[in-house]
């Protein structure tokens, strides 16, 4: 479940992956906290995310092709001031029937709320699954060596969205030519 967390972050840290266009988020680094699971059981981490328009353009085709290839269906409408999407998607041997409602402004904060059910899973029935991810906008210019594209993953671990498979670096090494600078 931690690797579908993870990949939910990943997609989720640019909520505009479906056919309605959300807005883009402010372009510089923000804050996004993942917790999974409910109660005493939630896991909580934190992820940073470096952005620009070029970035952002990046992860909604990424995002997009993704969801294209997995999901029989992903639906998303305006509801009131927010977004509601509904999944259904095929990860390998699990299947994923998840409802996300999105609120915020993508200017200072945002918020996704991730209701899934999984099957499929090894050695398990049916699973519910609760994800919230909060994001704060923090700063226009990015830290600690973060450029546009970038996300320091717990554990230390930076990757660049621009150099993933598809996006024009398929495994570039990190600071290779496609990384852009600010």
């Amino acid at each position: 479940m931690r690797l579908f967390a993870l990949a939910v972050a990943v997609l989720g840290a640019t909520p505009a992956f479906a056919q309605v266009e959300l807005p883009q988020r402010r372009a510089g680094q923000w804050e996004i906290t993942m917790t999974t699971g409910e109660g005493s059981a939630a896991t909580e981490f934190k992820t940073t995310a470096c952005t620009d328009a070029g970035a952002e353009r990046a992860m909604m085709a990424m995002g997009t092709g993704m969801m294209g290839q997995m999901c029989q269906r992903n639906d998303i409408r305006r509801d009131g001031q927010g977004y509601l999407m509904e999944s259904d998607c095929q990860m390998g041997p699990m299947r994923v029937v998840s409802t996300t409602r999105i609120t915020g402004d993508f200017q200072s904060a945002y918020q996704m709320r991730i209701e899934g059910q999984v099957t499929g899973t090894p050695g398990a029935a049916q699973q519910k699954t609760v994800t919230i991810q909060s994001a704060r906008f923090v700063s226009a210019t990015c830290t600690g060596g973060l450029v546009p594209g970038d996300m320091l993953l717990p554990g230390g671990q930076k990757m660049n969205v621009l150099n993933m498979p598809g996006l024009g670096g398929a495994g570039a090494p990190a600071g290779g030519a496609n990384r852009r600078q600010p």
